[in-house]
């Protein structure tokens, strides 16, 4: 084999390794939310007391985000990715053993650890070791990871609760996560450190600080009020430490997140238009079982499985996307899947309660090909753009902030939602008419079955009152929702404007057998 099928061979082993750690963060996101209401009946907690588990976690990993790349810099990546494995791993291992609430919430938080560094450490691990000319390819496959744990999740969380012990949730990752360690341990190469001659406490203190703030305020801030003081003051000093963070980065000669970066165009652009991809991406991950389980009825599982095949759909696009990124480069695989995803969620508007599994698969399922396509090209492409040795940053970077706009993004369309929502109920319950022949005869009905089952006239007209809002409120849910929908279908289109200005960057293979890069207009 010569020099330049070396160069250009994929290091199998090394990305097998990064898929399964992928793997086993992903599942977690995905299967723990349907636990809950189980969670909390088990430790005797009120419901807003139990979101502190997703909180928790939540909070720990964007912050953990942020430091990954710097992590990995000074202390190497491989060291700093199996320390990421064991911390993981013992965290799921703790969550499963946990005898009360304080135990499992300090266990989310060794999770969080874990799963801060997974994600984009992998990410820069993959740039490291594989040809840019495969990159594309590569990071598809690495996808499946996690569009598999959005697919079998939920259902296989609802299984294991139906059937086992909440304790198994957490417990199915000792193993995965023990292999991954192993394989961790013997697969993955030594990287070269980067010499480091400062510690930049600033820059990690301000980090820390204003993510956790920030991220506390958007995820709490719908549930406590945007109004309370605790949700400004944490507001304030989130988005003040924030911006002294940008300022002494800037400045910093060794930066915890190097915002130099964004000099880049490309990257930067990237970047803005990845974050609107995933907010529009989750507006249907956050609504859609939202739907299913509190205006359908429908339960976890049965929510699991009609989105089974969408999720599917995107694993087989994802590695597909990614051949087709590494020959064509990025720009109209981003703007065909956009079409798409803009289609579809604008499609979505229409479901409600009378709309047929098939009909809510299909479309989901159509929604799915544009993610596929449309997601990787456009985060790759921004990091194709830069110095290998720049890729561990960069992925902090790039994750953090898709992060952030995800969390403002679910903070901001719940609000949306819910006062979507006292606006249809308003508009209906005003409109609703019951001197019309089709009132009365609801009316009739409802008071008939009242009277049946023993209620008395008055208990009859209480039951069929009280039905008659039932349904105007599931109504306006359903409007609501549906007016979610088409903003995602908004924000796939700003971000279609956005790709426009992508300019391809194409890889071509030198006659020595490295790789070059060449823009294509």
């Amino acid at each position: 084999m010569n020099t330049g099928e070396l160069q250009n061979k994929v290091n199998w082993p090394v990305t097998s390794v990064i898929i399964m750690g992928t793997f086993l963060q992903a599942l977690t996101g995905n299967i723990v939310n349907v636990a809950l209401p189980k969670l909390m009946a088990v430790f005797g907690t009120n419901a807003n007391d139990i979101q502190w588990v997703l909180t928790a976690y939540m909070m720990t990993q964007g912050i953990i985000i942020a430091l990954a790349g710097y992590l990995g810099d000074k202390y190497g990546y491989k060291q700093t990715f199996v320390f990421a494995l064991i911390a993981f791993t013992l965290g799921s291992f703790l969550c499963g053993s946990a005898f009360n609430f304080n135990m499992m919430i300090i266990s989310r938080v060794l999770q969080g650890i874990g799963a801060g560094i997974i994600m984009p450490l992998g990410m820069a691990i993959c740039f490291r070791v594989t040809p840019i000319s495969k990159i594309g390819m590569v990071l598809g496959v690495w996808g499946i990871a996690g569009m598999a744990t959005m697919a079998i999740g939920p259902s296989l969380g609802g299984y294991l609760i139906e059937v086992a012990s909440w304790r198994t949730l957490f417990y199915i990752n000792v193993p995965i996560g023990l292999l991954a360690i192993f394989m961790g341990i013997t697969l993955l190469p030594e990287m070269e450190k980067k010499a480091t001659t400062t510690f930049d406490t600033i820059g990690i203190t301000t980090i820390c600080i204003g993510l956790f703030c920030l991220i506390f305020a958007l995820s709490k801030g719908n549930q406590m009020g945007w109004g309370d003081p605790v949700i400004v003051a944490m507001l304030f000093v989130g988005i003040v430490n924030l911006l002294v963070m940008v300022v002494h980065e800037l400045r910093c000669p060794e930066p915890v997140l190097d915002m130099r970066l964004f000099k880049d165009k490309l990257f930067t652009l990237s970047t803005i238009t990845s974050s609107f991809i995933q907010v529009a991406m989750v507006v249907v991950v956050y609504l859609f079982p939202l739907f299913m389980q509190s205006v359908l009825g429908q339960t976890a599982m049965q929510t699991g499985l009609v989105l089974l095949p969408s999720a599917v759909v995107t694993a087989i696009f994802m590695p597909i996307s990614g051949k087709l990124f590494d020959k064509y480069g990025a720009r109209y695989l981003v703007l065909s899947g956009l079409v798409i995803m803009a289609v579809s969620s604008y499609a979505m508007k229409d479901f409600n309660g009378s709309t047929s599994f098939s009909t809510m698969m299909f479309w989901l399922s159509i929604r799915g090909i544009g993610i596929g396509l449309a997601l990787s090209p456009a985060i790759n492409v921004g990091m194709v753009s830069l110095p290998k040795e720049s890729t561990g940053t960069a992925s902090s970077l790039g994750n953090v902030i898709r992060s952030v706009t995800s969390t403002f993004g679910i903070a901001v369309m719940t609000n949306l939602m819910q006062s979507r929502s006292t606006f249809h109920y308003a508009n209906l319950a005003q409109n609703v008419v019951l001197d019309k022949a089709d009132g009365l005869q609801m009316l009739s009905a409802l008071q008939g079955i009242g009277l049946n089952a023993g209620l008395g006239a008055q208990g009859g007209q209480i039951l069929s009152m009280s039905v008659l809002y039932k349904y105007v409120s599931q109504q306006s849910m359903v409007m609501a929702i549906s007016d979610c929908f088409i903003i995602g279908a908004v924000l796939c289109g700003l971000a279609f404007i956005l790709a426009l200005f992508l300019h391809d960057q194409k890889k071509v293979n030198v006659a020595a057998g490295g790789s070059d890069i060449a823009e294509v207009k």
